[in-house]
């Protein structure tokens, strides 16, 4: 069976993304990261939406991983330049991702990115995270979309409304994120930092959702 591993948000771009891999007969295994400033649990709830809609375009079973991000993205904020926090946490998610498929025997992750659309997609930051892929392959099946497509073909697969809903956001977007990351920044930013034990800790205490 062919399978990838998601990493899905509360947005439009990617639960789009893992559309198209899925109408494209791959099995997705959803992971999605929480923050407990979300008393509600808003984005929880949104995201199990989401995957309920998705779940509806394929016959098999689907999971969906939550990890609890708090503590890695508080380490970021005090630990290492500001700027670098969404570039820090987003090779983190890409470690657990890849961790998640080696335990799930999948070697292919994919994302809704779309090229310049935020901080963490310009095309500088984009290849700060490829040196992270062993034996690894990441999919952008957005990338050179604009918006207003992905809208329309969320508004067709029938979850526009829901991910436009409110729902808990991130606290610890740097008011100016790097946008031009440099390796030797991002070397020295992870080398004070424990990232195997982030990674453990993570899948460790994570939630598992079927559907």
């Amino acid at each position: 069976m062919k399978k990838f591993v998601s990493l899905l948000s509360g947005g439009l771009d990617s639960p789009v993304a893992a559309f198209l891999m899925i109408n494209k007969k791959y099995h997705p295994i959803f992971i999605s990261f929480l923050t407990s400033e979300d008393e509600n649990n808003s984005m929880k709830k949104k995201l199990i939406q989401i995957v309920k809609i998705l779940k509806k375009f394929t016959k098999k079973n689907i999971k969906l991983y939550l990890i609890n991000h708090d503590l890695n993205l508080e380490l970021f904020k005090t630990g290492s330049e500001r700027k670098l926090t969404c570039i820090l946490c987003k090779r983190l998610m890409i470690r657990i991702a890849m961790q998640i498929g080696k335990n799930e025997n999948i070697n292919l992750i994919v994302t809704g990115d779309i090229l310049g659309e935020q901080a963490s997609q310009t095309l500088d930051n984009l290849f700060a995270y490829n040196n992270l892929l062993h034996n690894f392959v990441i999919l952008r099946p957005l990338i050179g979309w604009d918006k207003l497509e992905v809208i329309r073909l969320s508004e067709k697969i029938g979850f526009y409304n829901i991910c436009s809903q409110s729902s808990a956001s991130c606290q610890y977007n740097p008011q100016f994120p790097e946008t031009h990351a440099k390796p030797l920044e991002i070397i020295k930013a992870e080398s004070t930092i424990n990232l195997v034990d982030l990674v453990k800790e993570s899948i460790r205490s994570v939630e598992i959702l079927y559907f």
